[in-house]
């Protein structure tokens, strides 16, 4: 019995210890799960160091030993207060080195760096699982670790020799620690590994460069482990403060930063995605606005959709407003073909996105495309083109460009593309005025002439400039001329730039120098011209074959006309920070928005080629009587009535011209029916006939040909009451040499010379051309004027379709010839007076063509002409 008694008394001392011990391990783990503990385990991992602290205007001394060789400068920047995260930002900040003794100074040099933060899985209260740096005040933000390391002058030097390091910059408080190197140990060659592999890991942390991309001796100097740490002088609390710094190896890649700043959708702006269809893509969008204090999302402007086909052909989604939490996804099919999806944000606060689909759908050059399955899903991005350019404004100095004093006519030919810089897209915003002067050798002012830059938001395009001293633009108003880069934020988010405005001029052939001055911040690329061999070529993907009614923009050319020019002080801009690039995406737009042509206005006049060609006359279907042919007739068939008006101050009488397609009906009788009754009668003796009618009553009557041959055909030289009539057209024979036709431009304003070309087929191919030469390719051009466009003195242009009723050639109503017309325009680029077009055509085939010249005039502009008529001060003018 006691032992029975004893067995149950132990199985339950069993169980309440295993309870005892449960509850407590329970009890350790919620403790070990709590927030508190994983705060705490968070500091044990990591590694505490004390840094100095210094702010702006503070500095700290350090005694340097007299065979010191190189100091390490170890750094991180605490940021103001209220600074939030963002696995994108990035910091610029700099320290200023003075290295003297007693007697002078013997090292001064600034240092510059670059940071971010990374960190990763926050907790509900903020606490981040993983921080590459932080203090114990979780409201405190500190960046990475960055190194300097610093190469003292050679021995001897004094042993009093001290080290001054302060802030560059005026924002923020740097936090720095001093190593010193005294003698060079280099490692055994068994632990040669060892030490490049910590030299790799203290790149990774400390630098955006790889460990490749170093040079050997920079690399021989990260894996060398003789450091000794340097104190600085004085009392601490007076002369130097302390800050304790907890650091651990975790960094973010910088590949995830880059990706994070490319999905930034701005307001505003718009992101363009080229891709082949058929396919189905996903598109994303959240907003990272904070909820505002009540707890409602704060709404996020909508975001319109478009896919822009190869035919022009254009499909739109509509998004709603988003708020901020998750992203909501939408899905769009894409038609077959070639396609630009853009996507426009219209609201004032920016968005996230990303755009998903296969791999084999996205259309990008080789270098962006991935090397995975075509079927996998991965995410688009625009394919961005960068462009150097440089800025001109109130804070920095003029752009300046040489002139080649023996430069030919078409090498004189800028080109001026201007965007503001940091546009908004605000009513009250002002244009940018642009001031060009130029120069000869004596530096003696030929001229000046202004451009507005107008500042209206280009949606595809930016620029990156890094963010000076209180997020001003390069060339502002009250900038120093060595700006300061301060410790703030540069994250290379572009900024918006307004969509250029261009313009050429064509300088005097005295002209040495040009000088380009704006009053706003501007954004100024300069390019000349020189004609491509064979015309421009496209690089694949993006060539033209298939596109109707859209062209590429942006996209890079194998072959191109205009080619770059760096400003003469390139150096001293890029100092000033005055060089930047633009960023500019890759996508297809409607032809014609940029070369739109102002209505044609003034009288029609007629232009006759020289010398003697050939001429036909065809009559060509007209709607109404007011038009401005020689006359106007009436296609008559038998057995039809058709009313035609008859006027008695018609000089001539009226008259039938008759066509019969075979001799079959030769001999068969023909008579006009006048109103019913017959007033002409009389028997067919040629298949090509002319017959004058008696005089009829002034007025409207019905007329009728009545006979038994068939196939014939006849136009009375009288116009038809209501409906088409036919006028008379005189056209000239135009062969293998082509015409050449005069061409008087009236004044400053363009002119359109229209070429109508008559052909026996309407349709078109890609080998029947017009070849255009004006004034055997040298015409004479305005000197100092800035131009929208500039004439090309010689051109192949296309000969479309025919879309106009056939035409008749008179005295053959069988034959059918189709008017196919193209325009040139002289603008006003060139020089009033007389000019000649000469047109050859190409592919038509040895048959002789026929064709006519008009002319439209613009009207005349009442601005005074801004032209430079001297040729500059140079000796050769005079002689």
């Amino acid at each position: 019995m006691k032992t029975k008694s004893r067995a149950l008394l132990a199985l339950v001392g069993l169980a309440v210890t295993l309870a005892l011990i449960y509850a407590a391990s329970a009890s350790v783990v919620r403790s070990a799960g709590s927030t508190a503990a994983v705060r705490d385990d968070k500091f044990a991992r990591a590694e505490r160091l004390v840094f100095y602290r210094l702010t702006a205007g503070e500095e700290m001394r350090v005694k340097v030993p007299s065979d010191a060789e190189e100091l390490r400068v170890v750094t991180h920047l605490m940021l103001p207060d209220g600074t939030t995260y963002g696995p994108e930002r990035q910091y610029q900040y700099g320290l200023k080195l003075l290295l003297r003794d007693p007697a002078q100074v013997l090292l001064e040099k600034p240092l510059f760096t670059r940071t971010r933060q990374s960190k990763a899985q926050p907790q509900e209260d903020g606490t981040w699982l993983q921080e590459s740096a932080f203090v114990t005040d979780p409201n405190v933000q500190v960046t990475d670790e960055r190194e300097f390391l610093v190469r003292l002058p050679p021995p001897p030097r004094t042993k009093n020799a001290v080290m001054y390091l302060k802030p560059a910059g005026t924002h923020g408080t740097l936090l720095v620690r001093v190593y010193v190197r005294t003698q060079r140990r280099l490692p055994l060659l068994s632990s040669q590994r060892v030490a490049d592999q910590r030299a790799e890991e203290r790149v990774e942390r400390t630098t955006f460069l790889p460990f490749e991309k170093l040079s050997a001796e920079t690399r021989h100097k990260l894996a060398e482990e003789k450091w000794e740490r340097l104190s600085a002088e004085g009392e601490a609390g007076a002369d130097y403060f302390i800050e304790p710094v907890y650091r651990t190896p975790f960094r973010l890649p910088l590949v995830e930063v880059a990706e994070s700043a490319q999905e930034r959708l701005g307001a505003g702006g718009a992101v363009a995605l080229n891709v082949n269809g058929p396919t189905q893509a996903v598109l994303w969008l959240w907003s990272t606005t904070p909820d505002t204090e009540g707890g409602t999302p704060t709404p996020a402007g909508p975001v319109t959709v478009r896919a822009l086909g190869p035919t022009g052909a254009e499909r739109t989604w509509e998004v709603p407003a988003l708020g901020s939490g998750a992203p909501v996804s939408h899905v769009l099919d894409v038609p077959e073909g070639l396609h630009t999806l853009s996507i426009h944000n219209a609201g004032t606060e920016d968005l996230r996105y990303t755009v998903e689909g296969p791999a084999g759908a996205w259309l990008a050059p080789s270098e962006l495309r991935a090397t995975i399955q075509p079927d996998a899903r991965i995410a688009w991005l625009p394919d961005t083109r960068r462009t150097e350019a440089f800025v001109t404004g109130p804070g920095c100095a003029t752009l300046e460009l040489e002139v080649d004093a023996a430069m030919d006519p078409a090498g004189r030919l800028l080109r001026l593309d201007a965007r503001r810089l940091g546009v908004t897209g605000a009513a009250d915003e002002k244009p940018s005025d642009v001031l060009l002067t130029v120069l000869d050798a004596r530096g003696k002012v030929m001229g000046q002439t202004r451009m507005d830059v107008v500042p209206q938001p280009a949606s595809f395009e930016s620029a990156d400039v890094p963010r000076l001293p209180g997020q001003r633009l390069p060339c502002s108003e009250g900038l120093a001329a060595t700006a300061d880069a301060g410790t703030g934020e540069v994250t290379d988010r572009p900024t918006p730039v307004s969509v250029p405005t261009s313009a050429r001029v064509f300088l005097p052939a005295g002209a040495r120098k040009v000088r380009l001055h704006a009053s706003k911040p501007t954004a100024v690329f300069l390019s000349t011209f020189l004609p491509a061999q064979g015309g421009l070529a496209g690089l694949a993907p993006y060539l033209e074959e298939g596109l109707q009614g859209v062209r590429w923009r942006n996209a890079p050319l194998e072959k191109r006309s205009w080619h770059p020019m760096r400003p003469a002080n390139v150096t001293e801009l890029t100092r000033r920070g005055a060089r930047l690039e633009l960023l500019s995406q890759v996508r297809l737009e409607p032809e014609g928005l940029e070369t739109v042509s102002p209505p044609p206005s003034g009288n029609t006049v007629v232009l006759k080629p020289l010398g003697s060609p050939d001429t036909q006359e065809v009559l060509e279907p007209i709607q109404g009587a007011g038009d401005a042919a020689r006359a106007l007739s009436t296609l008559l068939t038998p057995g039809r009535a058709v009313r035609t008006r008859f006027d008695a101050r018609s000089p001539s009488r009226p008259e039938l011209r008759l066509s019969l397609e075979g001799a079959e009906g030769l001999g068969s009788e023909v008579e006009v029916i006048l109103n019913g009754e017959p007033v002409h009668r009389w028997t067919l003796r040629s298949t090509r006939t002319r017959e004058l009618l008696p005089p009829l009553p002034p007025g409207e009557h019905e007329v009728m040909l009545r006979t038994t041959a068939e196939g014939l055909t006849a136009t009375l030289n009288r116009p038809p009451v209501e409906g088409s009539g036919l006028g008379a057209r005189t056209v000239y024979r135009m062969d293998g040499e082509g015409l050449r036709v005069p061409v008087r431009k009236p004044g400053v304003g363009a002119v359109t010379v229209n070429i109508i070309v008559y052909t026996q087929q309407p349709e078109s191919s890609a080998q029947q051309q017009l070849s255009v030469v004006l004034d055997n390719g040298q015409p004479l051009r305005r000197s100092g004027v800035l131009l929208p466009r500039v004439t090309r003195a010689t051109r192949v242009l296309p000969l479309p379709r025919s879309t106009k009723a056939p035409a008749t050639p008179a005295g053959r109503p069988q034959a059918r010839w189709y008017a196919r017309t193209v325009s040139v325009t002289l603008g006003e680029d060139l020089a009033p007076g007389l000019h000649q077009v000469r047109v050859v055509p190409q592919g038509l085939g040895d048959s002789p063509l026929w064709a006519r010249f008009f002319m439209f005039g613009h009207a005349e502009s009442n601005s005074v002409t801004q032209e430079w008529n001297r040729n500059g001060w140079e000796l050769e003018d005079a002689l």
